[in-house]
């Protein structure tokens, strides 16, 4: 998920959480015996016949027992999702990201499943990466089942790297944000194209993407502790990883904020070859487009891990989706059941499945991605997302209008660190106005 989405998905939040508030009540009617559910996805176009194709299938399977039917929502999607609870006809599955899940949960608008997800035989938490099941608990509690993984790794042309000569990382590599940072201003340097045009070519590219956590995971800092009330953005570690942020914006080693989009969005300037380097998740389709382009704009991809940050660690964001279900099918055994059969095939369809050992399954998905298996399975035992908590959605959004793009929009001059202060402390009073 690319930064803007995230940035819309905040924006939703807010509408939603004001939405939920008048529409959820502290109960919520049950349907124990209900036998036909509808599903919410955001999934459009390709992707929704994709989808179809998967839901047929479960209902095939379930023989008569369940039906399960499609609420396709393309666009406005959470802001829609809000107003179908607040007017009682919450659809019984729909997806959430991992920073709407808290968000939900204290709403009550969503169900609690730790009894039957604890007790499966079928998907049970201990077969999940830690990082990616952490994504749908609140309160110690979970709130949905993940069906997707798709943690950050460094894509690299390694024809620019030739060129250079600059030695390759390892897909296995422990290389520090010191040295990233280093190879990306050997990688800095003016080219000319075939009519004899000078151009810039870049090492790296931030443009708000990768996220901010990125860079405070990189001193070994966090945001919100994961007690979920305690805010630690002041800390020393998580202002000692916004000054690797502003190192790497000051290097020149990446194009100033404001070109970005005149090439394209950030990963076209990857695609493009006008950078060397670029953090994706695991995901993303590159393997595919370079396969699909001319052959003189083809090159090599090369795969390396996040780099290790101050505290020893090589983090990796992690963007998850999971499948929730409704308060009201809190008491419907039969919808856990579907629940857990639509998991299981969405993980015959997405890159990558969030279990433990099932990397195999990536390849039957996109054999182009075999080359990144080695990096992709170290990635996914480090990979994280935020500590999300109710007030995710005010709280990031200081941190993307008044931190992040201060930065970007002014490195050398912009007081990060002070402006980080004051965040917290703003953070702070958001938290402990809790109920």
């Amino acid at each position: 998920m690319r930064m803007d989405n995230m940035r819309y998905a905040a924006v939703a939040l807010a509408v939603a959480a004001c939405v939920l508030c008048t529409g959820c009540s502290k109960r919520v009617s049950s349907s124990a015996d209900k036998t036909t559910f509808t599903f919410a996805t955001w999934a459009a176009g390709q992707e929704l016949q994709e989808f179809q194709q998967i839901i047929d299938g479960v209902n095939a399977a379930a023989n008569g027992r369940y039906k399960v039917e499609v609420l396709s929502i393309p666009s406005d999607y959470y802001i829609k999702i809000s107003t179908f609870i607040a007017s009682k006809k919450t659809p019984d599955f729909f997806w959430l990201t991992q920073e709407l899940v808290s968000k939900y949960a204290q709403l009550g608008a969503i169900a609690n499943i730790s009894a039957p997800f604890k007790a499966s035989a079928v998907l049970n938490p201990a077969q999940y990466y830690e990082g990616v099941l952490a994504s749908v608990k609140y309160n110690g509690a979970y709130y949905g089942l993940p069906w997707i993984a798709n943690p950050l790794i460094v894509y690299y042309n390694k024809r620019l790297f030739d060129e250079a000569g600059v030695p390759y990382p390892y897909p296995l590599d422990d290389w520090r944000w010191s040295e990233f940072i280093d190879i990306a201003s050997r990688l800095t340097v003016v080219k000319q194209d075939s009519l004899g045009n000078e151009y810039q070519q870049y090492g790296y590219i931030v443009d708000g993407w990768p996220n901010i956590e990125t860079f405070i995971w990189a001193g070994g800092g966090d945001i919100i502790a994961e007690d979920g009330i305690t805010v630690t953005l002041d800390s020393d570690a998580a202002l000692n990883g916004l000054d690797i942020l502003h190192d790497i914006l000051s290097a020149g080693i990446t194009p100033d904020y404001a070109k970005v989009s005149s090439l394209g969005a950030n990963n076209v300037w990857f695609e493009k070859q006008r950078v060397a380097m670029f953090m994706g998740g695991i995901q993303d389709n590159f393997e595919v487009k370079n396969r699909n382009a001319p052959p003189d704009e083809q090159f090599d991809i090369g795969y390396a891990p996040m780099p290790v940050g101050l505290d020893g660690q090589s983090w990796s964001f992690d963007w998850t989706a999971a499948t929730v279900l409704s308060a009201g099918m809190a008491d419907n055994a039969l919808a856990y059941e579907a629940l857990e059969t639509l998991t299981l095939a969405f993980f015959q369809w997405k890159i990558a499945p969030p279990l433990k050992d099932s990397l195999e399954q990536v390849i039957a998905i996109e054999p182009l991605k075999a080359p990144s298996l080695p990096t992709m399975e170290q990635v996914l035992q480090s990979a994280r997302s935020a500590n999300y908590v109710p007030e995710w959605n005010e709280i990031n959004n200081l941190l993307w209008v008044k931190l992040y793009t201060g930065m970007l929009n002014d490195p050398q001059g912009f007081d990060y660190r002070h402006e980080a202060q004051t965040i917290a402390e703003q953070s702070r009073v958001f938290i402990s106005k809790r109920k």
